[in-house]
């Protein structure tokens, strides 16, 4: 039996990034992937699912250029082409990760990987020692056991679709969903979504969610909250999706019905029962270190729960390695910034109003609009920012951005959540002009009222 210092079972985001890491400071490495390395981000999820929505917008940018006639027309494309190229970047990305693997001297083995006592685990009839063990299982796309829910596809289903089809009905008004009716709306493609929850993004800042739901309605996507979908019905000529609305039953014809209704983790090899191993509902169940219950093995990524995130992974992944190292670094401490890539995008960190006032705090909420910066004007860009700052302390407590390249700007609003920024040191900050970026200084001021730049 091979013995290794830490053997790592997945090899999504989390799984890989530690295993080099581990690596790179001299721990003997293995690392199991049943599938592809990269797992559902790399493959059939974020870079993908990121990949259509860039197109996407660029078509939209181009409409809104033609709409002012500084363009004559919108042009034509190929959603082949579009699939093609889709297809590359994950090819040359996954390449990547391999490389980086090899290059350090990570052991790379395929099969499915199962998780005996002892820190033992067994893949293609061999069996691997380790000192410690990382179960790096991810999430799998959960099919919700309705009638006809066989007729409906997933998201790695509509990710790989070779054909656009002329309607999409969309169950889930989650980051999924709302990420590909987007996609699939500015191609052109008739968008239905039916989300069970009473309001889009119920945990979000309620005024940035407002220019979400606005912004989706302009493009022409249909969105039915408190919404059931109770069966999915195929036609002669396509398939009819059947939800109850305020107590009504209605129906939507569609060629293609997604749903999109959340992930579950995918325990693939890991028999919690046989093994002792703790769980936390569905998920399994870790401290803030990443360690489960049995000796030497920790958990990280989507099986776990929490924000099932790849930047979580890799800061879960983080925390687990250095606990092995015997260092005190827990996951947790530090806030996790969320982006929804929607048009416009979507980025949040720390507290809302509403989650500061459940806190404690009094919170004061500031806000900058899009259209009294310079750097969005030039760029036809529109939305808002907002910051949510402590009333009695002057302090950070959360940012919201909707807009363009919300999702760059969240890493600066990240660092001052954490550091819990102060109203002074707003005030002392200098960003750069013309920028976007500007904007989240001007909603801090703007929390006191203070902001130049805001009539």
């Amino acid at each position: 039996m091979e013995r290794f210092d830490v053997l790592i079972i997945g090899g999504g985001p989390g799984g890989y990034s530690l295993g080099i890491a581990a690596a790179k400071q001299g721990m003997k490495a293995a690392l199991f992937e049943k599938e592809h390395l990269g797992g559902t981000c790399l493959n059939v999820g974020c870079i993908p699912t990121k990949y259509l929505v860039d197109k996407a917008l660029a078509i939209e940018k181009v409409r809104a250029l033609v709409k002012k006639d500084i363009f004559r027309d919108a042009g034509t494309f190929s959603f082949k082409k579009i699939q093609a190229g889709k297809s590359e970047v994950t090819s040359k990305l996954v390449d990547g990760v391999r490389f980086l693997l090899q290059k350090h001297g990570v052991e790379i083995v395929t099969g499915e990987a199962v998780l005996k006592k002892d820190r033992v685990v067994a893949c293609g009839g061999k069996e691997y020692q380790g000192k410690y063990v990382v179960i790096a299982t991810g999430s799998q796309s959960m099919m919700i056991p309705i009638p006809g829910h066989e007729l409906c596809i997933d998201s790695t289903g509509a990710l790989n679709l070779q054909t656009l089809p002329q309607s999409m009905v969309v169950m889930g008004g989650g980051v999924i969903g709302l990420e590909l009716a987007c996609a699939f709306a500015a191609y052109g493609t008739e968008v239905t979504v039916v989300e069970l929850m009473p309001e889009l993004m119920p945990r979000e800042q309620r005024e940035a969610v407002r220019i979400v739901r606005k912004d989706l309605e302009r493009q022409g996507i249909r969105l039915l909250t408190d919404a059931k979908m109770l069966r999915v019905e195929r036609t002669a000529s396509s398939l009819k999706a059947v939800y109850v609305q305020n107590g009504k039953e209605s129906s939507v014809d569609a060629e293609q019905v997604l749903m999109a209704a959340g992930r579950k983790p995918n325990l693939s090899g890991i028999d919690a029962g046989a093994l002792g191993l703790a769980m936390n509902g569905k998920f399994i169940a870790v401290d803030n270190h990443q360690r489960t219950n049995l000796e030497g093995v920790y958990a990280i990524g989507d099986v776990v729960g929490g924000y099932q995130l790849a930047h979580a992974a890799y800061a879960e992944g983080e925390a687990a390695l250095s606990d092995m190292q015997g260092k005190d670094e827990p996951y947790g401490t530090v806030p996790v910034p969320v982006c929804t890539y929607t048009i416009p995008c979507f980025a949040s960190v720390g507290l809302t109003t509403e989650a500061a006032k459940e806190a404690g705090f009094e919170p004061c909420l500031g806000s900058f609009d899009y259209s009294a910066n310079g750097m969005a004007l030039a760029e036809g860009a529109s939305g808002s920012v907002y910051v949510v700052m402590d009333k009695a302390s002057k302090t950070t407590l959360g940012v919201t951005i909707v807009g363009e390249n919300a999702s760059e700007m969240i890493a600066f609003a990240a660092d001052a959540v954490r550091d819990k920024l102060t109203l002074e040191q707003w005030q002392r900050m200098i960003v750069a002009h013309p920028s976007l970026c500007e904007m989240v200084r001007e909603a801090a001021l703007d929390a006191f009222g203070i902001s130049v730049h805001k009539g």
